[in-house]
């Protein structure tokens, strides 16, 4: 089986070279372009996170295994077919854990100093896991209840969405807290605490993938859900829990698959600046499809953002359909839909600039 930091270096990879497209385009700016307007500081959240139960993981004989190489699999949802109450049900606290942990975002985080100087205090996890925060570190003490509350929602409780501007949490912090609770479970597999260490980071990573808003934050939650898992394997096998051990190693096998749909997806409406006649009629009616119809809405926005680009990169035709496209969209109930088409339909040709490395 992978280790943990192939896995991580495998998503943070994929977020690297997927970076223009995933909603961070304004960290491309260079000295040649003009930054985007400052937003103003964030206020801090002050407010402890209120006490939470986690269920107790519920139990199947035999979980069913997902097949996402059968024909099936093309229509469903890019997540997680198997039930992860096998494994982390979720806590009950009534807090948003986003208000909490969008004190630490760039660059307008009140509380980003100190998510800075706890990634300077990280040191060697055990075995392949990387840089990882101590086991008593303050901050990952502090983040432990925040993982036990029932929702974790920044759009549009902390920020608005804004197409391809849209304001992002700190994901290093955000992945640095998993693969800490891990690897604190892989230094002392036998405390009582290292199983719930491991199933704390899969609520993690359930809660980062709420939002299903941008393709980044879900690639993170994504990888902390599958380092969690496979820790958790490991301590059900040195505990001889055999039906622990079999639905950790199917929840496992189901990264892989998203990932790959992920960079296909990405592929299938990216629009390539330095690609020769990268807008065709078929594009701009596929990206349509997915903008309208993907069950993924953080596809469903990529592709609007995309929508944007193609107004200027495309004939005529081409653009006066994406406009068309765009104002339906810009009508629909879902308010972030709504939003980011809004904000492609006010894209302006001087604004290519900021998107002119690779992919746009």
């Amino acid at each position: 089986m992978s280790r943990p930091r192939t896995l991580v270096l495998a998503a943070l990879s994929l977020v690297a070279v997927l970076a223009a497209a995933l909603g961070i385009r304004w960290a491309w700016l260079g000295r040649r372009f003009p930054a985007p307007p400052a937003k103003p500081p964030l206020t801090r959240f002050d407010k402890p996170a209120p006490p939470a139960r986690v269920p107790v993981p519920i139990h199947v004989d035999v979980p069913k295994v997902p097949c996402w190489s059968c024909p099936d699999s093309e229509k469903w949802p890019i997540r997680f077919q198997t039930d992860l109450d096998l494994l982390a049900p979720l806590g009950d606290g009534s807090a948003n854990a986003a208000l909490w942990l969008k004190d630490f975002a760039k660059p307008q985080g009140a509380r980003l100093p100190e998510a800075e100087k706890a990634m300077q205090r990280r040191i060697a996890g055990p075995g392949d896991f990387g840089l990882v925060l101590p086991p008593g570190d303050p901050l990952l003490k502090e983040a432990e209840p925040w993982a036990d509350q029932a929702s974790l929602r920044f759009y549009p409780d902390v920020w608005a969405v804004e197409g391809g501007s849209t304001p992002l949490p700190n994901l290093l912090v955000s992945l640095s807290f998993a693969k800490s609770w891990a690897a604190r479970a892989a230094s002392n597999p036998d405390a009582p605490a290292a199983i719930e260490d491991c199933r704390r980071a899969i609520r993690w990573g359930r809660l980062l993938r709420q939002d299903d808003a941008t393709i980044i934050q879900d690639l993170i939650g994504l990888a902390s859900i599958r380092i969690g898992a496979e820790q958790l394997y490991v301590l059900a096998a040195r505990h001889g829990d055999q039906p622990l051990m079999l639905a950790a190693a199917i929840v496992q096998g189901e990264a892989a698959p998203q990932r790959l749909r992920t960079a296909q997806l990405l592929t299938r409406v990216g629009i390539q600046a330095a690609e020769k006649d990268a807008v065709t009629d078929g594009k701009v009616d596929d990206v349509i499809g997915v903008a309208k119809t993907s069950p993924d809405r953080r596809f469903r926005n990529e592709a609007i953002v995309m929508l944007g680009f193609a107004r200027f990169m495309g004939s005529s035709a081409q653009c006066r359909k994406a406009e068309r496209g765009l104002a339906e969209l810009k009508a629909s109930p879902d308010t972030m839909t709504a939003g980011n088409a809004r904000w492609a339909l006010e894209l302006r040709r001087a604004d290519l600039s900021r998107f002119s490395n690779g992919n746009i």
